[in-house]
């Protein structure tokens, strides 16, 4: 199968599981199965997309739409690290903040796939 299909079902994947450990904060019901799931699948998207760069460093330099998708990665990395944080501490966050952080989760992943596909600019 090929690499950029691979990384692209991983994606999914960790959108999956990240999304759904964000629906865990605002049900209060946070899964630590949900939290190790989402960190597995974001280090195997890191990996896998490290690769592909380094395999195809051209697409380095087709347009600003790589280096937004690529600051969203980024933040979407940090968001996924901090909620697995605060779901092995078994800290509880207020209702409004955790509405915040599963809008966001799902909004990175709508805006990571759209730079993909469609490369605006």
């Amino acid at each position: 199968m090929n690499l950029l299909y691979v990384h692209m079902i991983a994606v999914f994947l960790w959108a999956v599981f990240m999304t759904s450990l964000a629906w865990g904060f605002v049900c209060s019901h946070k899964s630590k199965l949900m939290a190790v799931l989402s960190m597995v699948f974001m280090l195997a998207v890191l990996g896998i997309g490290t690769k592909l760069m380094l395999d195809f460093p051209q697409v380095a330099k087709s347009g600003k739409w790589i280096h937004i998708k690529l600051s969203i990665d980024i933040l979407a990395m940090i968001l996924n690290a901090y909620m697995a944080f605060v779901t092995f501490k078994n800290k509880t966050l207020s209702k409004t903040f955790s509405y915040l952080l599963y809008f966001s989760s799902v909004g990175m992943f709508v805006l990571m796939y759209y730079f993909t596909l469609f490369k605006p600019f």
